[in-house]
């Protein structure tokens, strides 16, 4: 079925070329339009090629060919998949925190921080749910201390 709608769309864009009037002024600007000019002395129509269909860039858009599904597990009910998702690379992690976590982590606290202390702030009492966000940044806070 899509093989036959692409076969129609493939068919019908020569069908539909485009005439567009080129037309040069009195000072040598060049006008385009899709109508024909009225007051112009040096009209030219002007047919819009077909495109050829570039093989590369059709290969480089194809989908990949889809992965093999492993089998369902017993008791399974749903339908099956129709595309296996890859499996992410193993990440090597470590236990020990770089320099970076450290200083994202203080960056963090430092601006829980700063926002504590404008909720606290008396000016700003009708702050929306102040006493549930108040709560909130004391709770994360306390990974900091």
């Amino acid at each position: 079925m899509r093989v036959l709608a692409g076969l129609l769309l493939v068919l019908a864009v020569p069908a539909v070329q485009a005439q567009m009037y080129k037309c040069a002024d009195e000072r040598g600007k060049m006008r385009y339009s899709d109508k024909p000019f009225t007051d112009c002395k040096s009209s030219v129509t002007i047919t819009a090629p077909p495109k050829p269909s570039d093989s590369k860039s059709a290969a480089r858009k194809a989908p990949p060919p889809s992965a093999k599904l492993p089998p369902a597990p017993p008791g399974f009910k749903g339908p099956a998949q129709k595309t296996a998702v890859p499996a992410a690379p193993a990440r090597q992690t470590s236990s020990a925190p770089t320099e970076y976590d450290k200083k994202y982590a203080r960056s963090q606290c430092r601006t829980l921080k700063e926002e504590e202390t404008w909720l606290l702030n008396p000016r700003n009492a009708g702050v929306e749910s102040r006493d549930a966000r108040v709560a909130q940044v004391r709770q994360a806070l306390a990974d900091c201390r």
